[in-house]
């Protein structure tokens, strides 16, 4: 069975391409600047439950947080892929998080308040790349020979608050894979993060459309099986083509979407035309015919699918310089 190999990138607050940014929040509520978050690309995200004394916090005036008003124990910061009946394979990740508090003690027997991916929803405290007591090195960076994984901490140095990066190339055979970070319940906290993570999967008709995992994907059986959810809205496998366009002519009749058959390479196109498919799609599929089942009605439709499409996909302009 050959397997295709993609990526997602989740940047919360942080920009991949930037080395060594100071990007930080202030949580020290004596601080004239309590609330404010600095330097972010995009939104940090704040966890301050008193609305009460601190009804609106002035990042998110400035739109540079996401408050969060609950604690979790562990939050789950986004599906990556759910492949019901399907397999799914993580090949590497890398992930850097900036947060207030202490990420990573005792030689990487115990993380927190760093962004990772997991297969459980639920527990992220003792991972399955977790790493036992590292005894032979003491200083930082450390590398398990074993688990092979490399771990940062405070590579460099931010305002206020520290700085963990890891790195993991492997194999691990999951159909389920959730970015996930360890909150701990603790109230009066922030963080921001960058993750890439890499994974294969058996190749298969692919359902190309971005939908949001909790209010477009779970609610309806007939989508879930079809195919499965990719965060990417592209690599969403399925077992047969003409399936697939079925349930989504009957889903999402008013939304643009495509599938693509990989057994007669032909790309089927709704609510859109050639015009709206971006180059970079056409590279990645490599199709040898294109079919339009129905011309959009409404550009804005096609638009929203390609703007959805770039954004995960990280088809969008660079900022013009490192902070």
């Amino acid at each position: 069975m050959p397997f295709n190999t993609t990526s997602a990138l989740f940047d919360q607050g942080i920009y991949f391409a930037y080395d060594s940014p100071n990007i930080y929040c202030q949580s020290n509520t004596s601080a004239s600047d309590y609330g404010n978050c600095y330097n972010t690309w995009g939104q940090a995200i704040f966890v301050q439950t008193d609305t009460t004394n601190y009804p609106k916090l002035p990042c998110e005036n400035n739109n540079t947080c996401i408050r969060r008003t609950t604690t979790a124990g562990v939050r789950t910061l986004a599906t990556i892929f759910n492949y019901s009946g399907k397999q799914g394979i993580l090949q590497y990740f890398w992930t850097r998080t900036h947060s207030l508090l202490w990420t990573i003690s005792n030689n990487v027997t115990y993380i927190r308040f760093v962004a990772v991916p997991a297969p459980s929803s639920s527990d992220v405290e003792f991972l399955w790349m977790l790493p036992a007591r590292n005894y032979e090195i003491s200083y930082w960076p450390i590398y398990d020979p074993i688990g092979n994984l490399k771990v940062y901490n405070n590579p460099y140095t931010i305002s206020s608050g520290n700085v963990a990066v890891l790195r993991w190339q492997g194999t691990y055979f999951t159909s389920t894979l959730y970015l996930l970070i360890s909150e701990e319940s603790n109230n009066n906290v922030w963080y921001a993060y960058d993750t890439r993570v890499v994974w294969a999967y058996e190749s298969s008709p692919l359902a190309i459309i971005p939908l949001d995992y909790n209010n477009d994907y779970v609610p309806y059986s007939e989508l879930r099986n079809a195919f499965g959810y990719a965060y990417t809205g592209i690599d969403q496998p399925g077992w047969n083509a003409q399936d697939i366009i079925s349930v989504l002519r009957d889903i999402f009749p008013d939304r643009a979407w495509a599938v693509y058959d990989d057994i007669q390479k032909i790309l089927y196109l709704y609510n859109l035309t050639m015009d709206y498919v971006p180059d970079w799609l056409i590279n990645k599929l490599a199709p040898v015919g294109v079919k339009v089942l129905q011309s959009p009605s409404d550009s804005s439709i096609a638009q929203a699918w390609v703007d959805a499409l770039n954004a995960r996909n990280l088809q969008i302009p660079p900022p013009s310089s490192s902070v």
